[in-house]
């Protein structure tokens, strides 16, 4: 028997309340009825908390997703669209690989078409970085699709014209204490992917004490969310769950990622940025290609970065969006604030825990990140030197460096730096970078 189907927003509300499961129609009636005008907010409201507290099946979500995806514009390309491809992070603390990713991807042939955010909470933004050093970020559609054609890749933020729902239902789950709900999580972070117009997407998911998702277990479940939901609504997903129990790389902070990238491109860097960067690029390149072997991916790959090509290409698309060229020509005065301050460790031993979300509250702190939308951000802020869990310690060893321009905030920040580590005496368990594919 066919389910039954009602439009009655209320009767809508009702049935998701007592736990029933929404037809593709009535979820793409009641939302789209919101867009028009045709369904209050409160009841919107209203919704996401039946939600948030009932639940969605798989297929509900794609249903959402969906209908997420077409209430702006989806970008369409005369390109072949198993070429088309993105990678998402669910956000950590010096989480820059997407800046390196991207020309690497353009170089083994990929079209990247890149919806990126700026920071949330805790966790740094590409868009912020990028603007660091002077990157045009909201392009014209026109711009955009010239870009892709002539260069391969874009970096661009969501504007008023792509996903609209998603910015309306976001700005409600924000005040209603909605947002950590899966279903709405995941069709929030598909619907931007999806509007790119892309034929796969490769997931970075992330767990520790830096990511949203701390517990393993809740980034396992978000990740096999994401890929199920992203395979009905016809985009090949990987998903990679990675740890974000320790900083990725030495630099968090605008500027200082920059820098950082900037040694990676020019095949230097370190180890566990380069490590993941080139696993998330890989994953993207076999899914476009799934005939090439893994192995001849990442030779060609790191041969990108050794060649100065990959260098070469991220100057190209900085160049075209308006970016500083000497300022990644000239890296070192990205490391530009005039007070620098280091915590250095009182004992021998190992690191044997980081609370590394305190480490992004630092960089906002030091004015780095927002606290509210209209704070102003300075890029030059930050911290060097971090390193991951396990790392050997000797006293006197630098564990970070503040990177300030005002010296209450620079003391506020050291504060937090140096009650966020645990020097311990025997090593703890080795954590894998990346602990599972799907």
């Amino acid at each position: 028997m066919r389910d039954e189907i009602t439009l009655i927003p209320q009767e809508i509300i009702r049935k998701k309340r007592d736990g029933g499961i929404l037809n593709g129609q009535e979820i793409a009636g009641f939302f789209n009825g919101f867009l028009e005008g045709q369904v209050a907010d409160y009841q919107v409201s209203a919704m996401l908390m039946a939600i948030f507290l009932k639940g969605m099946t798989h297929e509900e979500t794609a249903s959402l997703t969906e209908v997420m995806r077409d209430s702006g514009e989806i970008f369409k390309w005369p390109f072949d669209k198993n070429t088309i491809i993105d990678k998402h992070s669910t956000g950590g603390i010096g989480d820059k690989t997407s800046i390196v990713l991207l020309p690497l991807c353009v170089l083994e042939g990929l079209k990247v078409p890149m919806i990126a955010g700026r920071g949330l909470g805790h966790t740094g933004g590409t868009l912020d970085k990028l603007e660091a050093i002077g990157v045009n970020v909201f392009l014209t559609p026109e711009q955009i699709r010239k870009q892709l054609d002539s260069i391969g890749g874009v970096f661009m933020g969501q504007t008023d014209t792509v996903a609209r729902l998603d910015r309306r239902l976001y700005a409600l789950r924000d005040v209603t204490a909605t947002v950590e709900s899966i279903p709405l999580i995941v069709g929030s972070i598909l619907s931007k992917k999806l509007a790119e117009g892309i034929g796969h997407l490769v997931m970075d998911v992330k767990f520790g004490s830096g990511a949203f998702m701390q517990k393993y277990e809740d980034a396992r479940n978000l990740a096999v969310w994401l890929k199920r939901v992203g395979e009905q609504c016809g985009v090949n997903m990987r998903c990679l769950l990675t740890d974000m129990g320790s900083p990725l790389g030495p630099f968090a902070g605008n500027a200082l990622e920059i820098y950082e990238c900037v040694e990676i491109l020019q095949g230097k860097g370190p180890a566990d940025t380069v490590e993941l960067t080139l696993e998330l690029v890989a994953e993207m390149v076999l899914l476009a290609h799934p005939h090439r072997k893994r192995d001849e991916v990442m030779k060609s790959l790191n041969s990108h970065l050794k060649s100065g090509a990959a260098y070469e290409m991220f100057e190209k698309v900085v160049q075209t969006q308006g970016g500083n060229i000497e300022l990644i020509r000239k890296p070192s005065a990205l490391i530009s604030a005039k007070i620098r301050e280091t915590i250095l460790a009182d004992q021998d031993g190992f690191l044997g825990e980081i609370d590394t979300r305190a480490l992004g509250i630092a960089v906002i702190e030091l004015g780095g990140g927002r606290m509210r939308v209209t704070d102003k951000i300075d890029f030059a802020v930050g911290l060097s030197d971090l390193k991951r869990v396990g790392a050997k310690i000797n006293k006197g060893d630098v564990l970070a460096e503040i990177h300030g321009n005002d010296q209450t905030k620079v003391k506020r920040a050291k504060d937090i730096v140096k009650a966020s580590y645990k020097v311990q005496k025997q090593a703890p368990t080795p954590v894998t970078l990346i602990a599972e594919r799907l």
